[in-house]
């Protein structure tokens, strides 16, 4: 590398990490072949909080399980649903980039294995609206063909949600559209992370969409005019843009390494009346 600049080689590490997680991705993204289908889940109440959880990498020397238990605990004694929105174990092969196969706490196997056991009561109890595939897993897919986000899916048996997934839900009188992916993006600043969700637009129409993958709790509302044909009036609409955060350790992790802003952890609430149209974001 010669007189390369140190802060150039972090630099070109960082883009061919990005390129191989890409490939990995698509890979398991042209086989995760979950169609047009859309979710529908009821809920009997006037109004309803459904927890976005993602991005745990359990596992990895980083992971913060004394949080992730904490805000699943909450979860359980509260009766509260959760979709879990990818990477939600580290999954570091021998073909990943950079160490961490040598880095990560445990294994593959055991990964999975943990991952069963944390998830499993509230599986049980039905709390577990579904769960994607996410770029770290799709590691293992991509040098096995094996994946491991089904397979824990098929062990909890809860409905794997794939790539992305677009949802349903209803509250007592009311009805919401959700939109959720583990998601794909090099994004490292507040503003462009928050930008590559808003795109998620650009492919369906919902209320409401949620983004993992970015490591960060931002929500942003976008306030639009609407024609209703049956009133001719112009209405106000608003759509919601969420990223669902994570359960990592910033000091010597990649986020300290690439010198990112550190991110708060934990995952978002959204809360959904039943009464009236009315989205609510508690981050």
């Amino acid at each position: 590398m010669g007189n390369t600049p140190k802060s150039q080689i972090a630099k070109d590490l960082a883009i061919g990490k990005k390129v191989k997680e890409k490939q990995a991705w698509e890979n398991a993204a042209v086989r995760d072949n979950m169609g047009r289908k859309v979710n529908v889940t009821k809920f009997d109440v006037d109004k309803q909080t459904i927890v976005l959880m993602g991005d745990e990498h359990i596992g990895s020397k980083f992971y913060d399980e004394k949080t992730h238990r904490k805000n699943l605990d909450w979860c359980y004694d509260n009766n509260i649903p959760i979709i879990l929105m990818g990477d939600e174990m580290e999954t570091a092969t021998k073909t990943s980039v950079g160490a961490g196969v040598y880095e990560q706490n445990e294994i593959v196997q055991e990964q999975l294995e943990k991952c069963v056991e944390l998830y499993k009561p509230m599986a049980d109890a039905g709390l577990i609206i579904g769960n994607h595939i996410g770029n770290h897993e799709a590691r293992v897919h991509n040098s096995s063909g094996v994946n491991l986000s089904k397979i824990f899916a098929q062990m909890l048996k809860i409905p794997y949600l794939g790539v992305g997934a677009a949802h349903i839900l209803r509250v007592g009188k009311q009805s919401y559209t959700l939109y959720t992916t583990h998601g794909s993006s090099g994004a490292r600043l507040p503003h462009t992370k928050i930008a590559n969700t808003i795109k998620l637009a650009n492919m369906i129409d919902v209320d409401v969409y949620a983004q993992g993958h970015l490591h960060q709790l931002s929500h942003h509302t976008q306030n639009y005019y609407k024609v209703n044909k049956s009133t001719k009036n112009i209405e106000e609409h608003q759509k919601h843009y969420i990223i669902t955060g994570s359960y990592l350790d910033h000091w010597g992790g990649y986020a300290h390494i690439m010198s990112m802003e550190p991110a708060r952890k934990g995952s978002p609430k959204l809360k959904l009346s039943g009464l009236e149209k009315r989205i609510r974001v508690s981050l």
